[in-house]
């Protein structure tokens, strides 16, 4: 138990970390707090003990120079806002320190972790699937090729991958950097998870994926794995998962889903449709702690067979964990890659508990209008251009004035991008399209609303001028 003296001291955070959220809507996006000063002002190295004066300074720094990513105009992630049953069970889920391994030690968390894995495995499609609360969505996808290589070769568990021709996975050129580790994590190499062309609007091309898949086939290798995406992370859109799932069944492939990004969007009625297809699929991704606001991680990998996760993560030695009792079967350790894992479900039941269906629902369906909005401000720009279309909530744009020479476009869009954090205190990220340059905005934000992104816009136009003008000197 914490001391008297250390009561006092969380007694006192605790107000400090009321008077940030309360005060958070005047403070600065970004601190803009260079290296240097950082270790002019603090002294991060870890020798004698500190008393509680100095860790108090050290938490004020902390805050002070946090970037704010709750306010409306930080686009620069693909997350943003404030989740207060979020909040909430962070905060139980660090004052309880309790782990997932039994039912014994996390009976309530158990519980609300299996009524959220059903029900988002009967959103996906899945009639009676099964899944885990993981970290992160590059786990999740990782354990996607997990279980793709024990249904290819199932004594690989035990034997390893010798005497066996090489397997081969196919994602998208689009898709996340995860998959291409996942191929080295699991053993069959980088190379071997093989990048599908896109077509123009940045989805898989289904042409090119059946043609690489049978090209694979007649090199004597063994093709086990495709990865969609539903939202990518650059350009947000969707692969044509029901057609992805045709060339998978015809191949005898597993089919994964990556809908770390765009899986939320199956809590709407309007929006599911981009995931046609996805009931088809093996295994899938889902981030909460993205579209759904939940505070970071928040992540789950759902399967339709029920029984893959043991299969991969049974291995002797854990009757000191296990004890082979009534509760064993309910135990989530027995299902999960690690041992030892935090209570991520809270936060997520809490909050669904608290919006239910129709609050989600209409969120969701608020962020796809801001989107839609945000593509109506460029459209109508005389400087801005759309570089991809918007499916989601990913607008990505590039300066483009006439008065400026095209090759200094991509200069030009980076530097507006700088100024915004400088003079403007908006927070948005950049990023690359068929070698050009974007400023790519989410619109992920719950608060966000039309005048935030009118000011963003705004902005942006007036940077833009300025700087042509300083390009030209």
């Amino acid at each position: 138990m914490p001391t008297s003296k250390e009561l006092e001291f969380i007694q006192k955070i605790h107000g400090k970390l009321l008077d940030y959220l309360i005060q958070n809507k005047d403070k600065k996006i970004h601190s803009m707090i260079s290296i240097d000063d950082f270790l002019s002002e603090f002294n991060f190295s870890i020798t004698e003990s500190s008393d509680l004066k100095e860790l108090e300074f050290f938490i004020d720094g902390y805050l002070d120079s946090s970037v704010d990513t709750s306010s409306p105009h930080f686009y620069n992630q693909l997350f943003s806002g404030f989740s207060t049953m979020g909040y909430l069970g962070e905060a139980i889920t660090g004052l309880t320190n309790n782990s997932m391994y039994t039912y014994e030690m996390s009976p309530m968390a158990t519980m609300m972790e299996r009524a959220l894995i059903k029900k988002m495995s009967k959103l996906i499609g899945y009639g009676d699937g099964f899944g885990s609360f993981v970290p992160g969505g590059s786990n999740a996808n990782l354990i996607a090729v997990l279980c793709a290589r024990n249904r290819a070769h199932p004594e690989s568990k035990d034997n390893g991958l010798f005497d066996h021709s090489p397997l081969v996975g196919f994602v998208s050129e689009e898709s996340h950097y995860s998959f291409l580790k996942a191929g080295y994590q699991v053993g069959i190499g980088v190379d071997n998870m093989r990048q599908v062309p896109c077509n123009a609007d940045g989805r898989m091309d289904i042409g090119k994926l059946e043609a690489m898949i049978e090209e694979s086939f007649n090199d004597g290798e063994h093709p086990f794995f495709v990865g969609a995406t539903a939202g990518t992370t650059v350009r947000g859109v969707f692969d044509p998962l029901d057609k992805i799932a045709t060339i998978c069944n015809k191949h005898d492939l597993w089919f994964h889903v990556d809908g770390s990004w765009g899986g939320s969007a199956l809590l709407s009625r309007t929006h599911k449709t981009l995931l046609k297809g996805c009931e088809a699929s093996d295994s899938f991704t889902w981030c909460a702690h993205k579209m759904m606001g939940i505070p970071l991680m928040c992540t789950a990998i759902i399967l339709e067979d029920k029984t893959m996760l043991k299969r991969i993560n049974s291995v002797p030695g854990t009757d000191y964990l296990f004890h082979g009792n009534d509760q064993e079967e309910i135990d989530l350790g027995i299902y999960s890659l690690q041992c030892g894992r935090r209570v991520d479900s809270l936060k997520l039941w809490l909050s669904w508990k608290y919006l239910g269906d129709d609050g989600y629902e209409n969120r969701i369906e608020h962020l796809f209008s801001m989107a839609k909005y945000a593509e109506s401000k460029v459209n109508d720009s005389d400087i801005l251009q759309m570089l991809s279309l918007v499916e989601s909530l990913n607008i990505c744009f590039q300066v483009q004035p006439h008065s400026l020479n095209d090759d200094k476009w991509d200069d030009l869009t980076i530097l507006v991008r700088e100024r915004l954090m400088e003079s403007a205190d908006i927070m948005v990220n950049y990023a690359t399209i068929k070698d050009k340059t974007c400023i790519r905005l989410i619109t992920v934000n719950f608060d966000l609303n039309t005048e935030h992104l009118d000011r963003f816009f705004d902005h942006v136009e007036t940077l833009a001028l300025e700087l042509v003008d300083e390009m030209r000197v």
